[in-house]
């Protein structure tokens, strides 16, 4: 700014501007003039005094429009405050008088209203979906690929971000891009929209936009000068020049883009660090939750393909993983304003000194405090501090994944219990929740739960229900994950958690029939604890019902056919209802589990917080017992108007159904094991036999990791499987490195004992692989030639197996360890004491 014009802005201000104040006005003013120049094809042609006269009333419109947006957000806020304190006392009513326990009981519903929205948003991405999955134009080689390790189709990956870049104006030819394309335009219009009317203030592009998720690590290199240098050449060929301009409309040369890729780099090498004052950073996620999205995207590149090549080169995960991921993040924002004002981060820090004024001194749930709630629900623990660190300790955690669930899908026969359970919990009926499970194989049945907000899970999540651990966007994801497929995990889960939403969609059709007064008790306190009010349920009523083979469905769009103006709200709590109803029916970590895996919200890519997630890696499925089906039989009302049998609401009676139902199943589960082992079944007289049934059933929650061992193992198998259950799979698995291949082979060598060192050095090996310990083939490879391998390397070692488990359990094998073919099939009254 020129002296005359810094003293003509500080005489309108009537006072001496400081040099910040200057240098933001400075700034603000290039920046708009940048814009306009961007958008008025006419801008070089005008004089200078011209272009700024015009930046200054453009940037006077836009202050203006900001200040009003202000007022905007001020009154939202307050809105939203009045209606969070109306929520938090009626929970308080409903479940404590503690208000901190309420509120993270209103977190818990706010994350259903996210999932809620997120669901209805990614039903209306279907045709992207099914371009994703597209085998157009592909080899036999590559469609493997596509299913095994959901590998993309180059062809239609590459269409597709054309087609979208150029906002699917159809210049690739390609009918199934362009749709897809115009779908995911379409839907993140609708949501900037409906984030925008909460407060924010997300610009749009000229262009399709396609989220921009930069490796760190790769972006880094080894932090030289000349690793910034060579990032910034390889990028700049990829950038849409014309995005890039001076004040005076004409074109960056090349010095100065470059100038700028360096600083972009540093930024993004950094994480961020580099525009932090030290002393000064301010507190995560700190900032308005309206403000998300609202700065200038810096990097534009000239279209799909150049897209396509920075990730190659540079990205996260693949391009659809950026994709779904951006939808979830923009749903978690909406869910956010629309729950908590445009400001969330203030509204949770009222509502903490609110909590703890009331409850004179803030109370624990769970053991942690509503802040470790809020860093999950908002995203803050999520986030990286440092991409190297994070990815280092997900390598860590999904080799266990892959190396020690490929046999999960045999206990998980333990889901029909809590599915039934929480069939009668909801006055359900018990012979559609049968029958829907058959109707999943139908492919018919299958795309109209996905049209209506119901999509596998398998589809639109990474995160594992066995690990609670985000898979899939790494190499060792990608293994993680195509083993779980392998293993029919997925399509075990998605069957089953389909089924039951199906269930569900069809009970809330058939209760959407009565008024709310004319519910019952019961029902009426299902409703509320799931954050619906009478309002809420006179929207749902005036529904227009969804057929589909002779039945009715309360969908989405049955709900908005009513043209109701809350439809948007309405539908989110419905659908977060049902979502979070099939995750009681076949377990899925919730808000508590998330906080008490990460230890109380510790942020990922820190040290501690990596160390966290690897020991509480696969106790996500006991700690979701406890926090939801054990605290919902503690919440449970007694003998209400309304209530199903006693068994499944009384408190007693749901906790003695559950323990039952779920010891009766890890029998089964453990029975399985033992025969895909190629053992006999256990016989069941025996005491121990149901301690370990409890356990496996899940009903002793996460006290029965620290009673199932492994019944083949030798010295120190004890302490390694001890120090596994208690400080988890990687710490584990480093236990048994030491103390068994090491100390105990050690012990056993000084006492004149084999130490099978090499067969136990093997199985150690064969438990961090892919695939060899698929539950159907392990036997088939065992016999193969890896129990000839065992015994080769440390002869006896077979025998001292058999021995093992006689000892353990006078058990034989039907199918010897060593042999090329059975012998005989199981002995199936073994179980029943028949030797």
């Amino acid at each position: 700014m020129t002296p005359q014009c810094r003293q003509a802005v500080s005489a309108a201000a009537g006072r001496q501007l400081t040099d910040a104040e200057v240098r933001k006005i400075d700034d603000r003013l290039s920046a708009t003039m940048r814009r306009l120049a961007r958008s008025d094809p006419q801008w070089q042609a005008k004089s200078r005094d011209q272009r700024v006269l015009e930046a200054s009333q453009q940037a006077m419109v836009d202050i203006q429009q900001e200040a009003a947006l202000k007022v905007t957000r001020a009154s939202l806020q307050v809105v939203k405050t009045a209606a969070m304190d109306t929520r938090l006392t009626d929970l308080m009513t409903q479940f404590s008088d503690n208000r901190s326990k309420a509120l993270v009981k209103e977190m818990d519903q706010t994350g259903a209203y996210i999932e809620g929205v997120k669901r209805e948003n990614m039903a209306k991405l279907m045709d992207l979906l099914d371009a994703s999955v597209s085998t157009q134009g592909t080899s036999a080689a590559r469609r493997g690929l596509m299913w095994l390790f959901d590998a993309e189709n180059p062809g239609m990956t590459r269409d597709l971000a054309v087609e979208i870049i150029a906002n699917a104006n159809g210049a690739t030819g390609n009918t199934l891009a362009q749709k897809g394309a115009r779908a995911w335009l379409d839907t993140i219009e609708s949501m900037r929209q409906r984030f925008n009317s909460s407060g924010g203030d997300v610009g749009k592009l000229d262009y399709g936009y396609l989220p921009q998720p930069h490796d760190t690590v790769r972006v880094r290199g080894d932090g030289s000068a000349k690793a910034q240098d060579d990032w910034a050449q390889k990028t700049m060929p990829l950038l849409d020049r014309s995005q890039y301009v001076r004040e005076d409309g004409s074109r960056m040369n090349d010095a100065e883009v470059l100038d700028f890729l360096r600083e972009a780099w540093t930024t993004i090498a950094t994480d961020g660090l580099n525009k932090t004052t030290p002393g000064s950073k301010p507190a995560a996620g700190s900032s308005a939750k309206a403000n998300a999205g609202s700065e200038s995207r810096q990097i534009h590149y000239k279209d799909g393909n150049a897209y396509l090549e920075y990730m190659g080169q540079y990205g996260a995960g693949s391009m659809y993983d950026a994709m779904l991921g951006h939808v979830g993040r923009l749903a978690r924002d909406i869910g956010l304003v629309e729950r908590y004002g445009p400001n969330p981060n203030q509204q949770m820090r009222l509502q903490f000194d609110l909590a703890d004024r009331a409850d004179h001194g803030i109370d624990r749930t769970f053991g942690m405090l509503p802040q470790s709630y809020w860093d999950v629900l908002s995203g803050t623990t999520g986030a990286p501090v440092s991409g190297r660190i994070a990815e280092i300790g997900t390598h860590m955690r999904n080799i266990q994944t892959f190396g020690k669930l490929a046999g999960a899908v045999l206990s998980s026969v333990t889901d029909l219990g809590t599915y039934f359970v929480t069939t009668g919990y909801n006055r359900l009926s018990y012979w559609d929740s049968i029958r829907n499970i058959g109707r999943q194989f139908d492919s018919d049945t299958r795309d109209f739960l996905s049209m209506h907000g119901i999509i596998a899970e398998s589809m639109i999540s990474d995160l594992n229900r066995w690990s609670g651990d985000n898979i899939r966007q790494t190499w060792s994801g990608r293994l993680a994950n195509s083993t779980m497929k392998l293993s029919l995990m997925n399509a075990w889960t998605d069957t089953l958690r389909r089924a039951y939403s199906m269930t569900m969609m069809n009970g809330m059709a058939k209760l959407s029939k009565t008024d709310w007064k004319a519910l019952t008790e019961y029902d009426r306190w299902r409703m509320t604890s799931k954050g619906l009010t009478e309002d809420d349920w006179n929207v749902i009523r005036q529904a227009q019902l969804t057929p589909y083979n002779g039945m009715d469905f309360l969908t989405p769009e049955s709900i908005r056919a009513a043209g109701d103006p809350r439809a948007d709200e309405v539908v989110a709590k419905v659908l977060g209802l049902i979502t979070d109803e099939s995750e009681y029916a076949v377990l899925n970590p919730d808000l508590t589990t998330k906080a008490a895996a990460s230890w109380g919200g510790l942020q990922r890519g820190t040290p501690l917080g990596e160390f966290a997630r690897s020991v509480m890696q696969f106790k996500s499925f006991p700690i979701a017992m406890v926090s939801r089906h054990w605290s919902r039989m503690t919440e449970a009302p007694g003998r209400i108007e309304g209530a199903p049998l006693p068994a499944l609401v009384n408190r007693t009676m749901y906790g003695g159904a559950m323990l039952i139902t779920l010891t009766g199943l890890g029998a089964i589960a453990y029975q399985n094991k033992q025969i895909v082992q190629g053992k006999d079944p256990i016989d069941m007289s025996k005491g121990k036999f149901w301690f370990q049934s409890l356990a496996q059933g899940g009903g002793l929650s996460i006290v029965g990791d620290f009673l199932l061992s492994d019944p083949e193992g030798s010295y120190g198998d004890d302490a390694a499987n001890a120090i596994k259950s208690a400080a988890g799979p990687t710490l584990g698995s480093a236990a048994e490195l030491v103390i068994k291949l090491g100390k105990g082979n050690i012990f056993e060598s000084a006492h004149g004992k084999d130490t099978h060192a090499g067969a136990e050095a093997l199985r150690f090996a064969r438990g961090h692989l892919p695939y060899v310990n698929l539950w159907y083939a392990k036997a088939a490879l065992d016999h193969a030639g890896l129990h000839a391998l065992q015994e080769l390397l440390s002869p006896g070692y077979l025998s001292k197996m058999k021995s093992r488990a006689q000892k353990d359990w006078d058990q034989d094998y039907w199918w010897k360890p060593g042999t090329g073919g059975p012998d005989r099939g199981p002995n199936l009254g073994a179980a029943f004491g028949d030797q």
